[in-house]
């Protein structure tokens, strides 16, 4: 067997996000590179490590410490060690035999999650489920050190940055990070101009945030770009228009910006920012005009989330298909919302907090599933009125960070267990 050392850093890297259970789509996006990339990275491990299958090469993981635990799909595994007495008729020798019966049991355990949790009715805007007892699945973890919402939120290796928004006094560029292994709060140096109604985006170890508005209250066409590697802030090509409150996904190595406002009127233009010609172009617009909408990726496809239109809150759930520069409506949330936190994991798409015709409105959690079309509530969050937050995937977790709840600007930072956790068999 080949020695750990053979494996470089990334290919580590990528080993222990195999172990999730996370696509080689998921795996580019995490560390904003192509899929094609990652299949190179994948076909040199799997022959440094002799194995031949992605979850020999989780497994191989879990038993050298680099993960405790061994994902399958949106499924997370731990593992337990069975001995050849307790499994008889297995023959240790039998290779094929042993990872058989291992991709068996996780198989039928990854069917039965499913049913589990598909098998209840979608809900819709009148449906008053009822109420279930399980294990509170939130954490209250280390608060911000500054309270505001409006925030812009970026995961970069095992770190959170959370970028601008408005504080009680106003507007900030405040940059500050968060150390999700040691629960730690850092300070960084602050965004050049201040913004608030952002999102951010990584591609390429960079950090990007388009536009926003500003102290005055008008929206700015402006981009920067920090690099946490050199922990300096420099500027980007600039937004063809000037927006805030938009929707930002990295996708391909491409950022879409999808609506906003831009001062007079909300948009439904979508624009694309190509790194390799580094600048903006314009593609086919949304089917509706809208700010403070939600926007991620899920299966391959962005989906395009709520907002507000200048009169009411919006139901729409767009899917956008970036190749054929396509847009198809799917089945639309249960009630209209914006400012919410939108982020997926696993394929689920997540909504949390938001607003629907008042700040004081309670809006429950949902979770949409793109391959069923179907959207079902689930456990909610500590904030009960809360929006203007910022949501980001980490892992297997969600975290939540700042926004309002009622008047008052937060420092919160809860995380939520997204992938449940199951047992199956290490056959040595």
């Amino acid at each position: 067997m080949t020695e750990n050392n053979e494996l470089s850093e990334r290919e580590i890297e990528i080993l222990k996000l195999v172990a999730t259970g996370a696509s080689n789509k998921e795996i580019a996006y995490k560390l904003s590179i192509s899929p094609n990339t990652v299949k190179v990275h994948l076909k040199n491990i799997f022959a440094k490590i002799e194995v031949v299958s992605r979850t020999e090469a989780a497994m191989y993981a879990v038993k050298r410490g680099w993960v405790g635990e061994v994902g399958q799909g949106i499924t997370i595994a731990e593992t337990q060690e069975v001995t050849s007495d307790q499994l008889p008729n297995v023959n240790r020798s039998n290779a094929f035999i042993r990872w058989f019966l291992v991709i068996l049991i996780s198989l039928l355990l990854g069917v039965l999650f499913l049913y589990q949790t598909f098998q209840g009715p979608a809900i819709n805007a009148k449906a008053n489920p009822s109420p279930t007892v399980e294990p509170n699945r939130w954490q209250e973890l280390k608060s911000m050190p500054t309270a505001r919402s409006g925030l812009a939120v970026a995961v970069y290796e095992n770190q959170i940055y959370a970028i601008g928004g408005e504080t009680p006094k106003g507007v900030t560029g405040v940059v500050e990070r968060y150390d999700i292994e040691t629960d730690t709060w850092d300070t960084l140096p602050s965004k050049p101009v201040p913004v608030t109604d952002i999102q951010a985006a990584v591609i390429g170890g960079k950090i990007y945030v388009p536009g926003g508005k500003l102290s005055s209250g008008s929206p700015t066409n402006i981009m920067e770009i920090y690099e946490p590697s050199k922990n300096l802030w420099k500027e980007g090509p600039s937004l063809p228009i000037p927006t805030c409150g938009y929707g930002l996904v990295a996708f391909e190595g491409k950022l879409f910006l999808f609506g906003g406002w831009d001062g007079q009127k909300y948009l439904n233009t979508v624009f694309e920012y190509n790194i390799d010609q580094d600048k903006w172009l314009e593609r086919k617009s949304m089917l509706t005009g809208r700010a403070y909408l939600g926007a991620t990726i899920a299966g391959g496809r962005i989906y395009v989330l709520g907002g507000f239109d200048g009169r009411s809150s919006l139901t729409d759930n767009d899917e956008y298909i970036p190749e054929n520069d396509s847009w198809t409506a799917r089945l639309s949330l249960p009630e209209g919302r914006y400012a919410m936190g939108t982020t997926s994991i696993a394929d689920i798409v997540y909504v949390i907090g938001g607003i629907k015709s008042n700040e004081n409105t309670v809006l429950s959690p949902l979770q949409y599933i793109h391959q069923l079309d179907k959207w079902q509530e689930f456990q909610s969050p500590i904030m009960e009125q809360w929006y203007s937050l910022a949501l980001v995937p980490y892992q297997t977790r969600l975290y939540g960070i700042g926004g309002k709840e009622g008047k008052s600007y937060s420092k919160i930072n809860v995380s939520f267990q997204a992938i449940y956790t199951i047992l199956i068999p290490i056959i040595p």
